[in-house]
């Protein structure tokens, strides 16, 4: 005889929505790269991701960047001198905190971030679009407070 499953979801759901987000994320990464060979920008995902993030936290440090990305300060300090060496952001020294300094966006970034939200708003209305307008709307809404259980309440 099986184990009873607990009250909700099966264990074979949990792991096709685990299977699901994969795909999902797998398949935005491959269509990135694709567009990155069409039109070469020398961004790669994670590069994107950190635009995205100074975009809408600008001027930020890194400390904060790491915290709200939830990733390590060392990888944060790559995908930013990544980004400052290709002259999308500029870090700029705290004149009251020597040790600190400020994240922001150059004009190229902004025009980065720009062509990065179009990118992510257009690639995610396509491949939402077998869903009706009600479901998109509840996936949202359930997206966004599993991301909030999990500390993520920057979206």
């Amino acid at each position: 005889m099986a184990p009873e499953e607990p009250a909700g979801l099966s264990s074979r759901e949990y792991v096709q929505i685990n299977q699901s987000l994969f795909s999902l994320a797998h398949a935005y990464e491959s269509r990135m790269a694709v567009a990155e060979a069409q039109k070469p920008t020398g961004l790669i995902l994670s590069d994107r991701a950190v635009l995205m993030v100074l975009g809408q936290f600008a001027p930020t440090n890194a400390a904060k960047l790491s915290t709200v990305m939830d990733i390590n300060p060392g990888t944060v300090s790559v995908h930013v001198q990544r980004l400052v060496t290709n002259g999308l952001v500029r870090r700029d020294q705290d004149t009251g905190d020597r040790r600190n300094w400020w994240l922001t966006l150059t004009e190229e970034g902004t025009a980065a971030y720009d062509e990065t939200i179009a990118g992510t708003v257009d690639y995610t209305r396509d491949f939402l679009s077998a869903l009706d307008k009600s479901e998109q709307r509840t996936l949202h809404d359930l997206l966004v407070k599993a991301a909030h259980s999990l500390g993520f309440g920057w979206q």
